[in-house]
Order: structure tokens, then C-alpha cells, then sequence
């Protein structure tokens, strides 16, 4: 992404503002919804999350996870969220639409769960920022039948489809909400994971139950996470802007040698930095040395920093 226009750098700031500091709408139409239903729903997400559904999350929680194949590889990164006993909703990024429910579909065999969407399913509209609850419950009164769900980093409006488009406020512009996506930590599928990688990999505690018992993919994840060492540790980063983002793969090196690589980078609105996310060894981690970016003859430093950037 080039730096805007002069014309727009000004609203791009404070779109972006808004979901670092107060809340804005982002346009989720193009993510994935699932709806889950049936007697065994809870028990099924159990076997086949990270996250521990032995007892449901509050209502209007939307709670994180991760799907994963036999072999701990990511198939989805997503929210899970009980609107009645028996009904969950899963919400996860385009990446998984076309993958998460055949590969939930793999594993029931005698489980009473009833799949739905992503096609038929609700709209969903993503709200950001540290004043963002109070915006989606505002969103989800305007329209009979939406559903408002606080989660972290972004809480969630499932819309009914025949809701006019006047319930949900006007959403802001892609470039603030990428910048914002990558600040925040929030890894898409196909762009900043895919199963190449093993779960404990995405730096996503929050989305792993490290008590719970038997799922898919368990054995991997309780493996490298406590006996194992890992191959790459998804990180965070700020640079400085020069009017073009550090490309997806680009190469990092650490110490004179090649020790990862770069996955997602924009300008960050209002400033003159760059924020980005890519994988290191835990090796150059731990040496704490110099990151560089390096393009053909044309490297990069990197800050490396804890999330949010």
C-alpha cells in the first residue's frame, strides 16, 4: 500500500484514531459464518477447538480459537459464540470460508450437529476499539433479530440479512482497518498463517486451553509447547515508512543470517512508521540482535515489539 493521497491522509487518521482510541466499524461482510446447531453442539466444539467449551462462554461472548488438523496445523483462527444451549456460531476471516465447515463436517460422525452457511447465514460487522462494546450493542438495536458479541480484539454484530443497511453505521476505510488488523496482532488466514505452520507457532495463546483434555491436534500442541522447540514465533514489528511496505516474504536476518520472514506490513495512518507481523526463529529471538528486512540491496530495521504495536 503507497501512501495516500494528501486529500485523504487526514481521514485515514482519523479512522485509524478511532480504532486505536475510541471505536469504529470495520467491514467484515466478506468473513465467515457458521452456525452451529443441535443437542452435541458444545461437545462437538470441544473435540475439535483449542479453546475449552466444557462450559459455555457467557452470552454475548464471542470467545477465541483455533481449528486444527491431526498434525496441530491451523485450518481456522476464529470466535465461537453460544447465543442458546444448543446453537453456537463460529465467526473466522475469509481465509477459512471455503475450508472450516468441510473440515468440521471430517469429524462428525455420530455427534446430533446441524451445519449452516457460511452462505445463509447472518451479515457480520466487526466494531474496533477500547469503546467498541457500547458501539455494537448500539449497531444490534437497530435491527430486530442482530446480536451483539463482546470478544478481544474485535467484538461483532450478526446481522440479519434482511436488515436494511441503515442499522449499521458507514465502516472505515480497508487501508486504516489493515494497519490497524496488523497493530492490534490479528493474524488473517492465507496471508499471515496457513498449514504450513503449527498452531503454537501464531503466538496465539489466548486461543489455546492448555488444561483441557483431548482434541484435534492436541498432541502436536502439547508437544511443542511444552517439550518441543519451535521452527518460527509469529512477531510484531514498526519501521520506518519510506512509502512503500516491507513486501509479503520478504526476507528478515538476524546476526548475518536468514532467520524468517515478513507476512503482512502497511503504513500506520498519522504517523511516518510502518507496522507489520511476519516469523522469526526463536533462536535470533532469544539472541536479542538486530532484524533487518532486506530487499534485493535494500534492507530494512525492524523494532521488533509486543502486541499492540
Amino acid at each position: 500500500m503507497t501512501r495516500p493521497a494528501t486529500s485523504s491522509v487526514e481521514r485515514l487518521a482519523e479512522e485509524y484514531r478511532a480504532l486505536r482510541d475510541a471505536a469504529a466499524v470495520v467491514d467484515l461482510s466478506r468473513w465467515t459464518v457458521l452456525r452451529l446447531s443441535g443437542p452435541e453442539t458444545r461437545g462437538f466444539l470441544q473435540g475439535t477447538a483449542t479453546q475449552d467449551f466444557g462450559t459455555a462462554p457467557p452470552p454475548g461472548t464471542a470467545t477465541r480459537t483455533l481449528f486444527l488438523t491431526e498434525k496441530g496445523r491451523p485450518v481456522a483462527h476464529a470466535w465461537v459464540a453460544f447465543t442458546e444451549p444448543n446453537v453456537a456460531w463460529i465467526l473466522a476471516d475469509e481465509g477459512a470460508r471455503f475450508t472450516l465447515r468441510p473440515h468440521l463436517e471430517r469429524f462428525r460422525i455420530m455427534e446430533d450437529v446441524e451445519f449452516h452457511g457460511p452462505e445463509e447465514t447472518s451479515r457480520l460487522i466487526g466494531v474496533a476499539g477500547p469503546e467498541r462494546d457500547p458501539l455494537a450493542q448500539a449497531i444490534a438495536s437497530k435491527a430486530e433479530g442482530a446480536i451483539a458479541m463482546r470478544s478481544e480484539p474485535l467484538s461483532f454484530v450478526l446481522m440479519p440479512r434482511e436488515a436494511a443497511a441503515s442499522a449499521a453505521p458507514p465502516s472505515v476505510d480497508p487501508r486504516a482497518f489493515e494497519a490497524w488488523r496488523i497493530s492490534a496482532g490479528l493474524p488473517l488466514q492465507g496471508i499471515d498463517f496457513d498449514q504450513d505452520r503449527i498452531a503454537t507457532e501464531l503466538s496465539l495463546p489466548e486461543a489455546i486451553s492448555m488444561s483441557k483434555g483431548c482434541y484435534v491436534g492436541q498432541e502436536v500442541v502439547a508437544r511443542t509447547a511444552h517439550r518441543g522447540k519451535l521452527r518460527r514465533q509469529r512477531v510484531g514489528f514498526r519501521f520506518p515508512w519510506t512509502g512503500e511496505p516491507i513486501p509479503k516474504g520478504a526476507e528478515l536476518r538476524s546476526g548475518g543470517i536468514e532467520a524468517g520472514h515478513v507476512t503482512s506490513a502497511a503504513w500506520e495512518p498519522g504517523s511516518s512508521e510502518g507496522v507489520g507481523m511476519g516469523y522469526l526463529t526463536p533462536d535470533s529471538l532469544a539472541m536479542k540482535l538486530d532484524v533487518l528486512a532486506v530487499q534485493g540491496e535494500k534492507t530494512t530495521h525492524l523494532r521488533l515489539q509486543s502486541w499492540p504495536l
